[in-house]
């Protein structure tokens, strides 16, 4: 028989990892849906099986499924961003992949800083990142949205760092996804939603079912979710003009792209696991695919080095068609080893792959050289050798295989409460490849030249080479890398008093590419009394460049300076172009972080807990800016380089910043008997704040070349400083209601301001352009009103943002109004909360 202490959900899953050696508590609220009356044991958290998860030495928040999806969220991240203040979801448009993925962000830091898990084990990276000014601009995160709700049991958010236990990417917290266990009951959900403009239609179905393996508790889950939204828009008739109507008339028709990309998602996921004998066998894994059809920059009818007019007499809308694969299996068996010790030992495959194809675009080029060779051609022939309208512009492909090995047990010291040990190792490897577009995508011309020709337009302007909006991954761009690393832990708790807990944890880790680090982390929690109690940690951590970071590069088309866009080049790390800046190879990033914080129950109602943070990182990775000549005129050698490239502008990763976040989590709840019924209220709030102490540039390397205002401006100012929600939740009977309010703090970037843009003052209407995009602070409200017909099936209707809260409009004095001939209402980077106005959903409930 096995032994009854050991839970496949609880301790076993923190045995298989190096996880805080103190205990995490989950506030009892309506962020965390925890039952007070239930001991449940932290996931996330001690090794202990005696701990419950009523305490702490560091907040996590433990979300339920129920309290995920009542919001009328059909996206992971949408749900944690209306859950946890702390955690940030931002939108953003026309950044090409970032229409499909959202940069998912704890406590203000970046995507790649925040470690996910699915059941308590590493989840792989997503190969791409955002590149065009956007929060997270680098960091190739975990995509959130890759994974069904449908599946999902719980939601750990652990707000400290945690790379002593988890290795790299645990800076800013950990994420852990547990998925469902439940067996002989199907439950599932339809959904459908619209907007307040009547467009963003949208439907989503899930199901899930659950079968007995076996007569000793083994089981297998199985979740399917389907989600298909049609695409928003928020742009307006336009002043571009066309070849039947003048420049600066507004057009017919609204011809720009500013809103949601329509998309789609499929997906299957699955949790096993099987006693066999002392031990138990377990798999749980994953596929997913999700498309999504994005926007790029009009193209105006007179753009003679983008346009083909006998094409596209009027200009086009360049599109970009996104399409993500996610997959994942794990398997490991544990047990005990004996009365005082178990062990677990896992394997997890992990790939995403992400691809671009091109459409309603054209590679002006293609008709250039047409003409070229053919200077009497007629605007019938150019039209026909005009080359493609679209094609596959490349992609990226990542995978990752993590092997872990740990052990966990006591050991009497002659104490009252033993000494709990847990120690293991962990091993991985990671692939990254880049793929090359078609030809049409990316050429200068049906030949591939080596330089451009004039355009069927305007003989004294060149042809812009590839597809418009996204062009193509050139073969030089092309490449596999990888890398190997592995790691030891070793964690150690204790009780020192009845009141005192005191857990410890140390891990060495090296990675092939980027050297090794030993880090630590001392927690401690202590109870005053029986109803408040303070607790801590201190901790150094690390995070490893990426792959996707060391080993990228590729040319891309982006805003420069007057609103013109212009081939880009990003660079390799250790290649010409950084190694003349001084940068010839990314190092790891460390971190130094420190917790305080208090749980004060004031009544048998009421709950505190507030705890604030502060973490200094080093040598953090950023992806800096693009240079032009002008820029690096100082070095010759980077002159040469950025010329070998054949781009306008390059940019490369470099560990450029030394920076110090700080802030305070908030969590207030209160619970009592109303009228007959339950009332819960919770106030989460969140105050965070970056800065940037110091920047690293080589000698005599200009700082603003190592890092210029627009980075800048992403990380300290690209995310709200001042999160919070305020949550109502009543029961009675069948009818259950919610009220919810988030508060969004100010966001402001230079990004499509005129710091970066740099428009002639003379061209705005007002005199001036505005230097800099800003995202006001708002307040979002939600209402949510549920009734249960039977046990097996209910009804939910909601509204979120019902009062139609948007940023402000764009004035005539803002430089993308300008750049957009009008045609954009809104700012579309850094907007934490969107500008799609209130939503409606509804929602049916079954189960069998």
């Amino acid at each position: 028989m096995m032994n009854t202490r050991f839970q496949p959900d609880g301790l076993a899953l923190a045995i298989a990892l190096a996880l805080t050696s103190s205990n995490l508590y989950a506030e009892t609220s309506e962020v965390t849906q925890i039952d007070a009356n239930v001991e449940k044991m932290s996931v996330l958290g001690s090794r202990v099986s005696s701990r419950t998860a009523t305490e702490s030495a560091v907040p996590v928040d433990i979300i339920s499924a129920e309290s995920l999806s009542r919001g009328g969220f059909t996206e992971l991240g949408q749900s944690l961003q209306a859950s946890v203040p702390s955690f940030n979801f931002s939108r953003t448009q026309v950044s090409d992949g970032s229409d499909l993925f959202r940069p998912a962000t704890l406590r203000g830091l970046q995507p790649d800083q925040t470690l996910v898990l699915i059941n308590g084990k590493r989840r792989h990276n997503q190969a791409i990142f955002g590149l065009n000014g956007t929060v997270g601009a680098g960091a190739a995160g975990t995509d959130m949205n890759a994974i069904p709700l449908i599946a999902l049991k719980d939601v750990q958010v652990l707000r400290d760092g945690a790379a002593a236990q988890y290795g790299s990417d645990a800076i800013a917290g950990v994420i852990n996804l547990s998925l469902k266990d439940t067996t002989g009951e199907t439950t599932g959900y339809l959904q459908g939603g619209t907007t307040g403009e009547g467009d963003g239609d949208n439907y989503s179905i899930g199901l899930n079912t659950g079968f007995d393996l076996g007569d000793d508790g083994g089981f297998i889950n199985l979740s399917l979710e389907y989600r298909d939204a049609d695409g928003t828009n928020r742009a307006q008739p336009d002043i571009g003009g066309s070849s039947t109507i003048a420049p600066g008339t507004l057009s017919d028709d609204v011809r720009w792209g500013q809103g949601n990309a329509a998309s789609e998602f499929e997906s299957v996921f699955y949790n096993a696991m099987m006693p066999v004998g002392d031990v138990e066998l377990y798999s749980f894994g994953g596929y997913s695919n999700r498309t999504a059809l994005g926007n790029g920059f009009w193209r105006n009818f007179d753009e003679a080095a983008k346009n083909i007019a006998q094409v596209y007499p009027d200009g086009f809308l360049p599109r970009i068609y996104n399409e993500a694969q996610d997959i994942s299996v794990a398997a490991g068996i544990r047990g005990d080893i004996n009365d005082d010790w178990l062990f677990d030992v896992s394997g997890v495959y992990g790939q995403n792959r992400y691809d671009f194809d091109s459409r309603d675009s054209i590679n002006a080029s293609y008709a250039a050289e047409y003409l070229h060779n053919n200077p009497g051609a007629t605007d019938e022939d150019i039209a026909a050798n005009s080359g493609p309208t679209s094609g596959y512009s490349g992609g990226f492909h990542f995978d990752q295989t993590t092997f872990n090995a740990d052990v966990s047990g006591f050991v009497e010291i002659g104490r009252d409460a033993p000494l709990y040990v847990a120690f293991g190792t962990e091993y991985r490897t990671e692939n990254y490849e880049i793929v090359a577009g078609e030809l049409a995508s990316y050429s200068c011309g049906i030949s591939n030249a080596d330089s451009a020709f004039p355009s069927v337009m305007d003989p004294d302007v060149y042809a812009g080479c590839g597809f418009q909006a996204y062009p193509g991954l050139r073969p030089d761009a092309a490449g596999q890398a990888d890398r190997n690393s592995y790691a030891f832990y070793l964690d150690l708790e204790t009780q020192l008093t009845d009141t005192w807990s005191l857990g410890t944890a140390a891990r060495f880790e090296e990675f092939s590419d980027a050297g090794s680090d030993l880090v630590w982390k001392v927690s401690s929690r202590y109870e005053v009394t029986d109803d408040f109690a303070l607790r801590g940690a201190v901790s150094t951590g690390f995070r490893a460049p990426s792959l996707q970071q060391s080993a990228y590069t590729a040319y891309t088309t982006n805003l420069g300076p007057g609103g013109v866009l212009s081939d880009s080049f990003t660079a390799t790390a250790g290649s010409d172009f950084p190694s003349a800046l001084g940068v010839d190879s990314l190092d790891l990033e460390t971190s130094e972080n420190l917790s305080l914080g208090f749980v004060f129950n004031a009544t048998d109602a009421i709950s505190v807990t507030l705890d604030a943070y502060k973490v200094k990182i080093k040598d953090r990775i950023t992806l800096g800016s693009l240079l032009s000549a002008d820029d690096v005129a100082f070095s010759p050698d980077a002159m040469a380089a950025l010329n070998a490239t054949g781009a306008d502008q390059a940019n490369y990763f470099s560990n450029s910043v030394n920076s110090t976040t700080q802030g305070v989590d908030l969590i207030v709840t209160y619970r009592t008997d109303l009228f007959d019924g339950d009332f819960n209220a919770t106030l989460a709030g969140n105050l965070n704040e970056t800065e940037i102490d110091s920047v690293n540039a080589a000698d005599g390397i200009p700082e603003d070349v190592a890092l210029d205002d627009l980075q800048r401006s992403f990380l300290t100012d690209g995310q709200p400083k001042q999160r919070a929600t305020l949550t109502f939740d009543y029961s009675r009977n069948d009818w259950r209601g919610m009220l919810r309010a988030n508060y969004f703090g100010e966001t402001n970037v230079t990004y499509f301001g005129n710091d970066h843009i740099g428009l002639p003052d003379e061209l705005s209407p007002t005199g001036s352009f505005l230097p800099t995009s800003v995202v006001e602070a708002a307040v979002l409200v939600d209402i949510n009103l549920e009734y249960q017909f039977t046990e097996s099936l209910s009804v939910s209707a909601g509204i979120n943002n019902i009062f139609d809260v948007t940023p402000d409009e764009l004035g005539a004095n803002e430089s993308l109004d300008f750049i957009t001939n009008q045609a954009f209402q809104y700012p579309v980077r850094a907007l934490p909360y969107g500008f799609d106005g209130t939503t409606y959903t509804a929602k049916v409930n079954f189960s069998f």
